[in-house]
């Protein structure tokens, strides 16, 4: 009950509670980016509600990939014809793409 009671002044921000004890304001968005011998935190977007608004510059992101190529989840491509999931570790989203079977088909009914 006391958190809605609850206002300060953080960065020339005031930080108020709603009803429910939730947070209102704005929040900057960090992207923590290890560069050689330290993290750095840099600022790549901003949430704010209500309203509910989300902004993200996806061109502030740094990648650790081939070009700051944004990484492809295995879990949104599919595999090949004539290839099967095999789910890998304990999370069901994790799979590789193995042969099927000779002799076997894909049921698309």
């Amino acid at each position: 009950e006391q958190i809605r009671k609850v206002n300060f002044l953080l960065h020339e921000d005031t930080v108020i509670f709603n009803d429910n004890g939730d947070p209102l304001g704005s929040y900057d968005i960090i992207a923590w980016d290890w560069s050689g011998p330290k993290w750095n935190f840099r600022v790549i977007g901003s949430a704010t509600w209500p309203p509910v608004q989300l902004d993200i510059n996806k061109t502030k992101i740094r990648w650790h990939g081939k070009d700051n190529q944004v990484p492809e989840s295995v879990c949104s491509s599919d595999c090949l014809e004539g290839h099967q999931r095999v789910i890998v570790g304990f999370y069901h989203c994790c799979f590789e793409c193995v042969p099927c079977e000779a002799g076997t088909f894909l049921n698309k009914s």
